[in-house]
């Protein structure tokens, strides 16, 4: 078994850190101050911090999970009685079930359990950030939203630091601030939950392969995704694809080996899945029956799936609430791919393109491509944090449009985070410029103290994610930012700008992500007077997002000015391919 590329033979002692200064990179090349790491650190509970700090409104969606954990805490599998009126459940045989996957309401059972106990409910009843409403959906969201979020982000920050040391903590805060990642780690979605399990079953596996064989890692991370399965059935598409991660490893396919690696994952995938086959038992009297089936909208194709479209495709990308047009930034993400997979990374990079090619395939054939109302795609999410961490090679190879994109990705996605998040349309976007204008703003927890939705209760959220950027700017090499990568910023930029004002309407990519709703049902989609004849959107956003990536741009120049020129990478990383991380 060889070697991580530059580092010693596997079961020789690693070379130890001077007391309290450095730690070795995974590749035992470059280090890091642990000053940095823990600067680095910070700034990651800061993006937590701002994940908590917002009490969003409720939903359909989260209400189906909410009624279900009333329901499992009451004893039954029924929610007939449940507090809010939501339109995601299913009939079957009399009664109403939830349409959600029961792993989120599972997990978050006892928590439901201990903020009961503490008389919760009688303090979010009489809180004033929700006007009339209360707030257990969002007490119970810190534990089911709020938590997996900020551990995909911590996870996140530990893979991407194996691969390039010293970027994961920027990494970590681009993903939690500037992509779909922040309004649903505040929403009671069950989308960052089972993310987060999917990740963290490969962040197992890739702790596994840098090591010497060990079953029970393998074991752990079938525990994981046979829940993240039961959280979110199309997970197990990730499952498939770190099956043939974990079989990639050199001589992982002799009879023996095989039997081993793939058993022990097999097998904690069994485990994991328990929990699934049980509620299944005791709601339908059926081990494999799911309340999906009883939804007419899911009887087309395989649980409404059909053969993926270009066009549908088309639209999850680049159309008003497209994840490109959003979050530009993870379009670094796929440069950053190419740059894992050219040091000899080939199996990690292979297993990011497996789980976006797969996500983007069968989210392309749904029915509902972007799930109802939400600020983009929200069935991708899955594939997040794989196609994230490859984001710090980008950053440190191509500076200038890295940090330009990641400036205007986290600018659109905070801007309709703590707006109006759940937008039903694509051309109903623009109410996010029309909404920060006039100063109304999702309630915080500084609404819940009567300090209500203007810019005088926001601050608890806009000061989180300044201190997380502010702090991942210390943690960051310092990067020179000469001539050439200002210039591919400020072209990044206006390419971008451009696209996302026009190109939406111009391209029709909007009509056709219109169209879409209106062929699952709802025939207002199309009404554009019902949306104040909005045909371009973003064209307010777009330059305010332009404009903070040129601040940033800016910025990078006048504090990195004096910085020397940018560390080049070990030989070894560019040239040679251990067997132990290669394909």
């Amino acid at each position: 078994m060889g070697a991580p590329e530059g580092g010693p033979p596997m079961g020789a002692a690693a070379p130890t850190a001077a007391a309290g200064a450095h730690e070795l990179g995974p590749d035992g090349g470059a280090s890091v101050p642990r000053r940095r790491r823990r600067t680095a650190l910070w700034a990651v509970l800061l993006v937590g911090l701002a994940f908590a700090s917002v009490i969003q409104n409720w939903s359909d969606n989260q209400s189906s999970h909410y009624d279900l954990i009333r329901a499992l805490d009451a004893g039954r599998t029924t929610i007939d009685a449940g507090p809010y009126r939501t339109k995601d459940k299913a009939y079957y045989k009399g009664h109403w079930y939830s349409a959600r996957a029961p792993g989120l309401a599972i997990y978050s059972l006892p928590f439901y359990e201990l903020i009961n106990a503490v008389d919760a409910p009688a303090l979010a009843r009489s809180s004033q950030a929700l006007r009339g409403e209360d707030e257990m959906i969002y007490f119970v969201g810190l534990w089911g939203s709020v938590l997996p979020g900020l551990v995909m982000l911590l996870l996140v920050w530990r893979i991407a630091e194996r691969f390039e040391p010293g970027y994961g903590g920027p990494t970590a805060v681009v993903l939690g601030l500037g992509t779909m990642v922040l309004p649903f780690s505040t929403l009671m979605f069950s989308h960052v939950f089972a993310a987060t399990l999917g990740f963290a079953a490969f962040a197992l596996m890739v702790r596994e392969r840098a090591g010497p064989p060990r079953p029970l890692l393998l074991a752990a991370a079938g525990v994981l995704m046979g829940y993240a399965i039961a959280s979110e059935y199309p997970l197990a598409l990730v499952a498939a694809v770190l099956g043939l991660y974990l079989l990639s490893r050199q001589g992982a396919l002799a009879p023996r080996p095989l039997a081993t690696r793939a058993g022990a994952y097999v097998l904690g995938g069994l485990v994991g899945i328990v929990p699934l086959l049980l509620y299944n038992h005791a709601a339908f009297h059926s081990w494999t029956h799911l309340a999906y089936s009883n939804i007419p909208q899911q009887h087309k194709g395989f649980f409404g799936i059909t053969a993926p479209s270009l066009r549908v495709l088309a639209t999850l990308l680049f159309d008003s609430r497209g994840l490109l047009t959003l979050s530009p930034v993870l379009a670094m993400g796929g440069v950053g791919t190419v740059l894992l997979y050219r040091r000899g990374h080939r199996a990690e990079a292979l297993t990011i393109a497996g789980v976006c090619v797969l996500y983007l395939g069968y989210n392309s054939g749904y029915y509902l491509p972007f799930g109802g109302g939400s600020p983009g795609p929200r069935f991708l999410i899955t594939m997040l944090p794989f196609l994230a961490f490859p984001i710090a090679l980008a950053l440190r190879r191509f500076p200038g449009p890295t940090l330009a994109l990641a400036a205007v990705s986290i600018t659109t996605t905070a801007i309709a985070t703590i707006t109006h998040p759940l937008v039903g349309y694509e051309n109903e976007t623009v109410i996010w410029m029309r909404l920060l204008g006039k100063g109304s703003f999702q309630p915080t927890i500084a609404s819940a103290f009567g300090l209500g939705r203007g810019w005088g209760a926001i601050w608890p959220f806009l000061l989180a994610a300044a201190g997380a950027i502010w702090l991942c700017v210390r943690s960051t090499p310092r990067l020179r930012l000469p001539g050439r990568d200002l210039g591919a910023g400020l072209l990044a930029l206006t390419a971008w700008a451009l696209f996302a004002a026009l190109a939406p309407t111009l391209l029709g990519i909007d009509h056709q992500g219109l169209e879409s709703i209106v062929k699952a049902g709802d025939h207002t989609a199309l009404n554009l007077t019902l949306h104040n004849g909005a045909r371009y959107p973003l064209r307010t956003l777009a330059p305010v997002a332009a404009g903070a990536g040129l601040l940033a741009l800016a910025a990078m120049r006048l504090l990195r000015s004096d910085a020397g020129p940018p560390s080049a990478p070990p030989a070894t990383r560019a040239t040679a391919r251990s067997p132990a991380l290669s394909g």
